[in-house]
């Protein structure tokens, strides 16, 4: 009897148990469901719009007019982009929405449109970008009363530098064109490197993002925004990236202020602490100073090669990623404290920084040389001998100048030697188109060349076109 009563005490509380963990399983549901309405009026898609050079295959065959294509060898085609955005700020006297999306999903964009929850379309312009962190700041203009609708859906900002892994996140956009989208997952790793982003530590999600995603806001349990969809790995799976907030939240600032991103360098070379390096050197943490650049901050202040770099104003740098990011988030002209170990002491350096360049590299050189109408050669034993050019140290040599073209315009001639731009050496043709582009992306007016004609010299103005000329 005290068996089969015990067995029915077994099942009762079987029985409540389960109805106690279905009903915590409604709950957390449906708390669920509330925030995900509640945060979803917050997020829009983004729609673009991009003029690209495409080179016809062709050009000058009869088969151009049957695929419809022009005669031209290069002509532009429109491309149609999308992705999301989310309501992070107003400001009344500007009369202007903000909205954080990443800078890929805008880029090079030439008309940029927004439609909202309310299925309100409104036209958008950019405020400033960041390529190096993929954060761009747009906004549209108070009409159809849009600002009333943004400011019961501004999303709140969290604070990404107390997320851990395993904490549950969702993520909320537009993949493939499906507005509205919500997935869910955990935090699989914090900091993570992604190449061409240095001192920028990434979010990594299993949530599931789809190109589409970027842009739109990585959610916590309180609706709290702790990161931007930016980057997913192709042919990958469970594997998604996201701006931390924090990081976010520092670039929208310097670019409401700036109207760009201002970073700092000191002129260093670094290289990863092995453990066999630190047991070389006896710590136990640090980034090993590889190089001190010529005429840099760090060299001006007395850092040399061989130095740990272990803290930045009292920080402790764990990482290459760690220092970047200590340093870079500073204005130039900053002074900063550098704790360096050397021969086993430790000692503190002050440090003024300087303004960080982004690199610019230039992948198509013929683009560049038919904007500028101008064609440029490294110069060769062969180049020398065909051209009868004197020797020089360094140079480039003006192979053609299109009549009528900026490069025309700058008196450049064919057997010019191009010495110098902005009195910097230059010594390959892809470094002088380096340059150039560098100057366009930091929308210089023109650049200073310095070239050889002949046995005479003379000072040229080079004007700089702007990148969507």
């Amino acid at each position: 009897m005290f068996k089969k009563h015990l067995s029915l005490m077994f099942i009762f509380v079987f029985l409540v148990n389960l109805s106690f963990a279905s009903t915590l399983m409604r709950q957390l549901e449906e708390e669920r469901i509330k925030l995900v309405e509640k945060v979803s009026p917050g997020v829009a898609t983004v729609f673009t719009i991009r003029e690209v050079k495409v080179v016809n295959p062709f050009a000058g065959t009869p088969f151009g007019d049957f695929f419809g294509f022009p005669n031209e060898r290069e002509f532009t085609q429109k491309q149609e982009g999308l992705g999301s955005a989310f309501i992070v700020k107003i400001d009344k006297k500007k009369k202007l929405v903000y909205l954080l999306t990443n800078n890929h999903v805008i880029e090079n964009a030439t008309n940029i449109k927004v439609r909202f929850k309310n299925n309100k379309i409104f036209k958008a312009k950019v405020i400033g970008k960041d390529k190096l962190s993929d954060v761009a700041v747009i906004a549209v203009p108070f009409e159809k009363d849009i600002e009333k609708y943004a400011e019961k859906h501004i999303l709140k900002l969290g604070d990404s530098d107390k997320l851990k892994v395993g904490a549950t996140v969702i993520a909320i956009g537009s993949p493939l064109g499906l507005t509205g989208t919500v997935t869910m997952g955990i935090i699989s790793a914090l900091d993570r490197s992604i190449e061409g982003h240095p001192g920028e530590g990434f979010i990594q999600t299993d949530a599931a993002i789809n190109p589409g995603n970027s842009g739109g806001p990585l959610i916590n349990l309180e609706g709290e925004v702790i990161g931007i969809n930016t980057a997913i790995i192709a042919g990958a799976q469970g594997l998604g990236f996201a701006v931390p907030m924090n990081q976010a939240k520092w670039v929208m600032e310097q670019i409401l202020k700036y109207g760009k991103v201002k970073r700092s360098k000191i002129g260093v070379m670094i290289q990863p602490l092995t453990p066999e390096l630190a047991e070389h050197f006896g710590v136990d943490k640090g980034v090993l100073v590889a190089q001190v650049m010529e005429g840099a901050p760090a060299e001006k202040a007395g850092i040399k090669s061989g130095d740990i770099i272990v803290a930045v104003n009292g920080k402790e740098v764990e990482d290459i990623n760690d220092l970047q990011k200590y340093i870079m988030r500073n204005l130039p002209g900053t002074k900063i404290t550098i704790t360096v170990v050397r021969d086993g002491k430790k000692m503190d350096i002050k440090v003024k920084t300087a303004p960080w360049e982004e690199t610019v590299s230039v992948e198509n050189m013929e683009e560049m040389e038919a904007k500028y109408g101008l064609v440029v050669q490294d110069i060769t034993p062969e180049v020398v001998e065909r051209f009868r050019i004197p020797k020089v140290p360094y140079g480039i040599i003006v192979y053609g100048v299109k009549f009528g073209s900026v490069a025309d315009e700058a008196g450049l001639r064919s057997g010019d030697i191009i010495l110098t731009v902005n009195r910097k050496p230059v010594k390959s043709a892809k470094e002088f188109w380096n340059v150039i582009k560098k100057a366009e992306v930091q929308e210089k007016d023109f650049v200073v060349l310095f070239v050889q004609r002949g046995i005479s010299k003379i000072y040229t103005t080079l004007p700089i076109l702007s990148e969507k000329k």
